[in-house]
């Protein structure tokens, strides 16, 4: 039987901590090597400096005397690279090739390397130790070679100090490490201190409260996080205002019709001649209706407000197809009142766009609907569908009274209708819920006077699909 382990998430404290131990061990390596790299060139520098010194000496005393090569050999020459590490000292003079005094085993220097201006270094080994040379060359009167004086010392006085100076290095970037483990999560923990108090006041806030969290407290790297979470707070209160907004509309057309219902019902249960009853009916069936149409309208403005357009997903459709479809379904409806419902294909094919099938179909339905219910008897509703270059264009042109120019905009709002229209059966939601479809499917709308300037004639123009992907 499997045991599954139930890991808790880390807090902020204990994430921040996890990601910068990696980083602080890297940086402690690295200083630690830049650290080792520079002790090792202190120490050298400092001895280079004693060993190059008396290298220096003892080339000073050389002199030619009867053709010879003679030196006096101070004590202080050598006595001067004496430390607590008791290294051995040694040194020799080489004319050319020829050793002229010293120590015969210690290694030659190379005439071809040295010059007069500059004491040279280099490592060697004498009698299996490691030593370092520093090496002075001079030029000599009546002397055919460069004259050289190597002075070596072994090196345990400059490993211990190098060693020492390590071990100091490695307890400093331990002390170091140690104090920023300490000290991280008390950082942390001041630093979200304004995060603290800002969620402090979010809980003492009431559940309908939605104003911006002050921005004076809070730290210039976190102001970004807060800006959104505003920016996120003024869109739920709009959300939230929204809603209330369509509650109470919706509550207020519904009480119409439901009170109708309410009153010929009383009717129906005291009235029992036959041309009453049949009244009342009849209005029963109208406030159902209208009821009815207006529940479906909600419902679809709802469902159309609710949509993403980033999670909506748009595929190539048939525009002429669905206008079609559409025509078919409301011609019965046309047909009872009076109105004639033609269907015209102009332009060029194909008549694809980028959109959804299911919305453009409400979209359509909602245009097509209010034609034939606002047109006259006898009217006419023209559904054409116009293939331009890059564009697919929409109409749903009637003849009937039309919108004046100064309320196309108003009539898109919910529940607005106009003065005329207030004793006809409707809601005012149509043209809301066609606004909203035409931003979620990224099209635009035109509201333009019929031919003649007689009626209304609404444009829906969408993009094809090469020209949007160019």
């Amino acid at each position: 039987m499997a045991v599954v382990g139930i890991t808790a998430p880390l807090s902020l404290t204990g994430r921040l901590f996890r990601g910068l131990v990696g980083p602080m061990i890297g940086l402690a390596l690295v200083l630690g090597a830049g650290g080792a790299w520079a002790i090792h060139s202190i120490v050298e520098a400092v001895n280079d400096r004693l060993l190059g010194a008396s290298a220096r000496a003892v080339a000073e005393t050389l002199e030619v005397q009867d053709g010879a090569i003679t030196l006096d050999l101070p004590p202080w020459a050598l006595g001067m690279l004496e430390n607590t590490s008791r290294d051995n000292i040694y040194y020799n003079v080489y004319e050319g090739n020829r050793l002229i005094t010293g120590y015969p085993h210690l290694p030659p220097p190379d005439p071809k390397e040295f010059n007069t201006r500059e004491t040279h270094f280099r490592y060697g080994e004498y009698r299996g130790q490691r030593v370092r040379i520093a090496a002075e060359a001079r030029r000599l009167p009546r002397t055919e070679h460069l004259v050289v004086v190597q002075v070596a010392e072994t090196l345990e006085a400059r490993w211990a100090l190098s060693t020492r100076m390590l071990l100091q290095l490695v307890i400093l970037e331990v002390a170091l490490i140690a104090l920023a483990s300490f000290l991280i999560p008390i950082g942390v923990r001041w630093g979200m201190a304004p995060l603290t108090h800002l969620r402090r006041g979010m809980d003492a806030r009431s559940a309908s409260d939605f104003t911006p969290l002050p921005l004076e407290d809070v730290p210039r790297e976190l102001r970004d996080l807060v800006n959104a979470f505003n920016d996120l707070l003024a869109r739920l209160d709009s959300a939230v205002e929204g809603m209330r907004r369509f509650t109470a509309d919706a509550s207020h057309q519904m009480r119409t019709p439901l009170s109708i219902l309410r009153t010929h019902i009383g009717v129906l249960k005291t009235q029992m001649q036959e041309r009453a009853r049949s009244e009342s009916i009849a209005d029963i069936e109208a406030a159902t209706d209208r009821l009815q149409r207006l529940l479906i309208q909600l419902l679809t403005l709802a469902r159309a407000e609710g949509a993403e357009p980033s999670g909506l997903t748009l595929t190539d459709i048939d525009v002429e197809a669905t206008a079609r479809s559409v025509a078919e379904e409301y011609a019965p409806q046309a047909l009872r009142a009076g109105v004639e419902l033609h269907l015209a294909v102009e332009g060029r094919e194909p008549f694809v766009a980028k959109g959804d099938k299911v919305l453009l179909t409400e979209l359509l339905s909602n245009l097509v609907d209010n034609a034939v219910r606002y047109n006259g008897h006898n009217g006419n509703v023209i559904v054409r569908v116009v293939g331009e270059e890059n564009r697919v264009v929409v109409e749903v042109e009637d003849d009937g009274p039309g919108i004046p120019e100064d309320e196309r905009d108003k009539v898109f709002t919910r529940f607005y209708r106009l003065n005329r229209d207030q004793s006809r059966p409707g809601s005012g939601l149509g043209l809301s819920i066609v606004q909203v479809l035409t931003q979620i499917l990224d099209t635009r709308i035109e509201l333009l006077s019929g031919q003649n300037n007689q009626g209304l004639r609404v444009r829906v123009i969408f993009q094809r699909p090469d020209a949007a992907a160019a």
